[in-house]
């Protein structure tokens, strides 16, 4: 939701000072007629130490300014806040070896933003923990783990697709290359055969591939799947390699390792989308259970034969002496023993330099929120004292919280996965949980199969609006509605066919919601429509009343903002700029954004009556009704995330990083 326009300060006095020592120093040349601005190169660049500012709490401020000339000059800053959450996330933790080869110690998969990924190691008995950074600092997470037959460890990373050996006796990693070749963003799963080679599926060309650690041969056997994305292979205890094939259409194929064949085992005609996984029972059996909970075993190669999930002989877990550990949130690791009923605990240390910063908004007391993306936790910035904090856990959701919006005093948010729902009260003590007494409060998701609620409006006859994406491998967003006084939610999936719902805007004038779409689906499909589409929602009767495609060959509408008038503005993918009448119910004018990858859910009304956006490389304004798009600053880091307005301040994600910039009194 874009937040209450402020007062706007009648008065701009720049908090900077001289340009000096790390100071950056832009001069844009006068501006022509038109007003645009025209571009200037830097006269002056230096940097040294940095010009005194005290008061944050985890950092020293760097202050890049901005000198513009019109008739006279104006100053105006770009600060960097700092680094709000310095976390990382756990990918699972298993039981392996230790230095002396026994199964003691217990590894947790540690991803972190910009950085290697990492195994933290603790010991069982003595709680030593260590950790272990791999060599690749590109390669930031991994979602497979495996065990050779010298007590070896493999992880599969991701964004390039590496494999990657660490060997516990001497704390050293190696790195294995691209196993599936430099098509593959991620390895999906990796399992150990019982001839001892590691197998590993890929994304985004289900991929199957294997290594021998005895004679170091990697052989890439291309796709199983001709049209889905990711494959999670199991190696059965008959030598057969079996693969999920996930998620428009799940499959399972058998690859047989001898004669490098594959065989489907669900006919074409019955796949469904979801998830389908795979699991080697202690009989060595090959165990699937359907997207529709329906548990099968796999027989001879080719039948399935459906079992009660009861009669499974699921591979033990925990450490061999019986006991059990789980994992609090990456903090605190907690051992149990059910023979003794003796439970340990473990407070977890890691070092990483910053999570990436997914959403940032206004909330209800004046200050700055948003939420870090894994591992999802809320922060806020307080622009009177300027401290920068990690407010912890927001939802029982481990990826990132997607949109925000103020009502009432409270912060709602909403979050990936499964679209869960919470909310946040500034006045109360920090205590997340599900209770009634928690703060954050986690309400549960939105359901429907709603996953990524990309967009939110707070507060039109006292509820919540939510724009979303469905879960994997399926179509068709929602705009949801929660009322926060009966506690009840209700979810249009379809609300436009086979589309997302990626943009809000409420047009107070006419009390109407509009929304943007988007034709992409759930993670691992394909889109079905061709062009985006604008819709109008009536909040009271909750229904669609109006649909358009406001710019031909869009593919979202990433952005929507109304004017006080009940002029909509909209932003596009393809980099178009439209103008909406919802009185004559046209678009009466579209043009060129003029500039390159535009942030989504990032336009908004400033106080001064100017419409500000963003862009990956520029902060630019549009004064309604003269309807051109005027290029205002150029910050001195890509934005990655957006957006929140408060006063004369815009605040924005740079990866890891939250940034201010301050609005000058005559853009």
């Amino acid at each position: 939701m874009p937040p209450v326009p402020r007062r706007q300060n009648q008065s701009y006095n720049s908090p900077s000072p001289p340009c000096g020592r790390d100071t950056v120093c832009v001069r844009r040349s006068p501006c022509p007629p038109q007003g645009f601005w025209r571009r200037a190169s830097c006269r002056q660049a230096t940097l040294a130490t940095a010009w005194g500012l005290g008061g944050f709490r985890f950092f020293i401020p760097v202050l890049v300014f901005f000198t513009l000339t019109l008739t006279h000059e104006i100053s105006f800053a770009f600060r960097n806040l700092g680094a709000p959450v310095k976390e990382g996330v756990s990918w699972g933790s298993y039981a392996g070896p230790g230095k002396t080869g026994r199964t003691d110690t217990i590894y947790i998969v540690l991803g972190r933003y910009k950085e290697s990924v990492s195994l933290l190691a603790v010991h069982s008995d003595t709680g030593e923990i260590r950790q272990y950074n791999s060599p690749l600092p590109g390669e930031m997470g991994s979602w497979g783990f495996a065990v050779d037959q010298e007590n070896r460890i493999y992880l599969g990373s991701y964004y390039h697709a590496h494999l990657l050996r660490f060997d516990p006796r001497t704390g050293t990693w190696e790195d294995l290359g691209r196993p599936a070749g430099e098509s593959e963003s991620f390895i999906c799963a990796l399992t150990t055969a019982p001839d001892g080679k590691i197998w590993g599926g890929t994304f985004p060309s289900a991929k199957l591939f294997s290594f021998d650690p005895k004679t170091g041969e990697t052989k890439n056997f291309g796709r199983m799947d001709e049209k889905q994305f990711y494959c999670y292979p199991t190696a059965g205890g008959d030598g057969l390699i079996y693969c999920a094939i996930r998620f428009e259409k799940t499959d399972i194929v058998v690859f047989d390792p001898g004669k490098e064949t594959r065989t489907s085992l669900i006919p074409l005609e019955e796949r469904r989308s979801g998830w389908l996984s795979l699991t080697r029972g202690e009989d060595g059996k090959v165990y699937a259970k359907f997207p529709s909970g329906k548990w099968f075993r796999i027989e001879d190669r080719k039948n399935l034969l459906e079992v009660q999930e009861l009669g499974i002989p699921f591979p033990k877990r925990g450490l061999p002496d019986g006991r059990q550990f789980h994992l609090v949130d990456t903090h605190l690791l907690k051992i149990q023993n059910p023979a003794t009923k003796e439970e340990k605990e473990i407070p977890l240390r890691h070092e990483a330099s910053g999570a990436f910063l997914f959403v940032v908004g206004s909330g209800p007391d004046g200050r700055i929120y948003g939420s870090s993306m894994l591992p999802l936790r809320l922060f806020v910035y307080d622009p009177i004292d300027q401290s920068l904090t990690n407010l912890g856990k927001a939802a029982h959701a481990s990826g990132q919280v997607y949109s925000l919006g103020s009502y009432d005093g409270k912060l709602y948010l909403c979050s990936y996965p499964a679209a869960r729902f919470s909310v946040y009260d500034p006045k109360k003590p920090l205590k997340f949980g599900d209770g009634e007494d928690a703060n954050p409060r986690d309400l549960g998701p939105l359901g429907e199969g709603q996953d990524r609620p990309r967009a939110m409006i707070a507060g039109p006859h006292g509820k919540i609006y939510v724009g979303s994406y469905p879960d994997y491998g399926l179509h068709g967003g929602a705009i949801s509605v929660y009322d926060p006084k009966k506690n009840e939610k209700r979810v249009y999936r379809h609300i436009i066919p086979d589309q997302s719902l990626a943009s809000l805007a409420y047009l107070e004038k006419f009390d109407l919601i509009a929304g943007g779409s988007s034709i992409r689906g759930g993670g691992g499909t394909r889109a079905i429509e061709k062009e985006a589409k604008l819709i109008l929602w009536d909040p009271k009767e909750e229904k669609k009343v109006f649909e358009i495609v406001p710019v031909p060959d869009a593919r979202t509408i990433l952005s929507l903002a109304a004017t006080p008038n009940g002029v909509l503005y909209g932003i596009t993918d393809n980099e178009k700029v439209f103008v909406f009448d919802q009185e004559k119910r046209e678009v009466r004018k579209i043009f060129d954004l003029g500039l390159k990858r535009p942030v989504e859910i990032s336009l908004q009304m400033g106080p001064d009556g100017l419409l500000y956006g963003l862009t990956q490389e520029e902060i630019f304004f549009i004064e309604p009704g003269k309807d051109q798009v005027l290029p205002m600053a150029k910050p001195p880091v890509p934005i990655t995330s957006g957006m929140a307005i408060s006063g004369r301040k815009i605040y924005f994600g740079s990866h890891a990083f939250l940034y201010e910039f301050e609005i000058p009194s005559n853009p």
